[in-house]
């Protein structure tokens, strides 16, 4: 006797097995790859870690993340006197990575950025790949997926695996391409955060900028940078030289796999302009030319910063995200009369020259003015 199954009843059948084979395949993606730390090698007992936290590769998921409801992390780093130091922290591999309301917005910006302005938002030397390679596959395969698994999931058992991006429909795949370049534009048109990778010099002595994505930069062309050496990027900056360079080649030498830094650092900017290549810094030798500051238009900067060495290639990766805030903002909460001593706090610090290269003397005594109002 034949068994008979109504279009329903095997419609029910079928759906029941593909959820069944999509957990299954779903428990494996989890054991491939949210079990391992970032080098991909050793696994991790995630309730043991999160009992001791004693697993410096241990990646906190946010089950309830909610990126459209997040307000933009607020920056306050100014203080009366400014001082020439590292100013680092300890941080965590949970919080590399952060997202907010202003996601979508960014990313678009971002890609319009890269498209018309690539060589300066992209380079990559040959000798970066292995270590592009290596965060890149990291960020997709697992610590997007784990940290925000409302917004980023590996894709259902079809080939090839990929990175389902929830904001934005698209897929990414998991495994980077074979252009760099590609690779590169993958990571900045994805996230709303800017990356760098140093390596160590051929001649051992300090780090080199090899690879990057820098859509916001601030007050500089990072293509010109592309190349050198930390100490060689930071010659224009005033009492750098005698100030950090020895401590900060030190650090660098001596961050160890596993330990994450951060710091955040402040600025006026007097354009609503993210991309800022130029325009933003003034030098030794160049003359301060007057210009009308429109208030409405004119923020605080400040951007999170990050560094991390990567386990397997030993490469340093050096990324931060751009935060800008109204003038306005900072006078409601009621931090005008601070922000407005931190500009005066400029020229009486360690490095007074820093009033000067930051263009104080365009815009303080405006900005000072209306904060005091």
């Amino acid at each position: 006797m034949m068994l008979s199954f109504s279009p329903l009843l095997y419609g029910g059948l079928v759906a029941l097995v593909l959820y069944s084979t999509y957990e299954l395949y779903q428990r494996f993606v989890k054991s491939r790859f949210e079990g391992k730390t970032i080098a991909g090698q050793l696994r991790y007992d995630s309730k043991s870690n999160v009992k001791n936290g004693d697993d410096p590769f241990y990646i906190k998921p946010l089950p309830d993340f909610d990126w459209k409801t997040t307000e933009p992390l607020k920056f306050r780093a100014f203080k009366p006197k400014y001082h020439l130091t590292m100013a680092v922290e300890t941080s965590s591999l949970s919080e590399l990575l952060e997202f907010d309301k202003n996601y979508l917005h960014r990313i678009t910006l971002r890609k319009q950025i890269i498209a018309d302005h690539h060589p300066i938002a992209i380079q990559s030397a040959p000798s970066c790949t292995p270590a592009l390679n290596e965060l890149y596959t990291f960020l997709t395969s697992t610590y997007l997926p784990t940290r925000y698994p409302t917004i980023f999931t590996l894709s259902p058992p079809q080939a090839p695996i990929s990175l389902l991006n929830h904001a934005t429909s698209n897929h990414l795949p998991i495994t980077p391409p074979s252009d760099p370049i590609q690779t590169w534009e993958l990571i900045g048109e994805n996230l709303d955060e800017d990356f760098l990778i140093l390596l160590p010099s051929e001649d051992g002595d300090g780090y080199r900028l090899m690879g990057y994505v820098t859509c916001f930069p601030a007050g500089f062309n990072t293509k010109e940078k592309f190349g050198m050496k930390l100490r060689e990027i930071h010659v224009p900056v005033p009492g750098y030289k005698a100030k950090l360079e020895r401590s900060m080649d030190r650090f660098f030498d001596r961050l160890e796999v596993g330990k994450v830094v951060k710091r955040s650092n402040w600025s006026i900017n007097t354009k609503h302009q993210l991309f800022a290549a130029s325009g933003t810094h003034l030098y030794e030798g160049e003359e301060a030319v007057e210009e009308e500051i429109n208030i409405d238009t004119t923020f605080l900067r400040c951007e999170r910063q990050l560094l991390h060495r990567l386990p397997k290639t030993k490469a340093l990766v050096f990324n931060f995200k751009t935060y800008l805030y109204p003038l306005r903002e900072i006078r409601e909460e009621g931090l005008g009369e601070e922000l407005a001593l931190a500009i005066d706090g400029l020229q009486e610090g360690s490095v007074p020259e820093m009033h000067f290269y930051k263009r104080g003397v365009v815009w303080g005594e405006k900005v000072k003015e209306y904060l005091r109002s």
